[in-house]
């Protein structure tokens, strides 16, 4: 049986089938992410996943805007918003990566045209 290991500041050690490393506190189960933290009990939020769920997200919403920019300019009045909205929108999706200050902060996330 593969047991996960922590310090005693809740940081994953590693997992083994082998002996505890000297000091180390056995847990269950292991993290979904080695950047977890074990908060006694349970597993803190891991900023590898919510980084990689609004990259997720991001390259979900990217074609959508620009389909929604092609079909406004093209005519169709049944989309919210007008396409420099979409466009600008577009943009800040571009710019919605770890290089932004807010990322990956979903409450921070470009919002599109309504």
């Amino acid at each position: 049986m593969i047991t996960a290991y922590v310090d005693n500041d809740g940081k994953y050690l590693l997992s083994s089938d082998g002996e505890a490393p000297e000091g180390a506190i056995a847990v269950d189960p292991p993290p979904e992410y080695a950047d977890q933290v074990w908060s006694f009990p349970g597993w803190g939020e891991s900023a590898i996943k919510a980084a990689a769920i609004e990259t997720a997200w991001r390259n979900d919403q990217m074609p959508k805007a620009q389909q929604n920019v092609t079909a406004l300019e093209y005519g169709e009045e049944s989309i919210p918003g007008t396409a420099q909205q979409w466009q600008k929108y577009w943009l800040a999706l571009r710019k919605w990566t770890d290089a932004n200050p807010d990322f990956p902060d979903s409450s921070k996330r470009p919002v599109a045209p309504s």
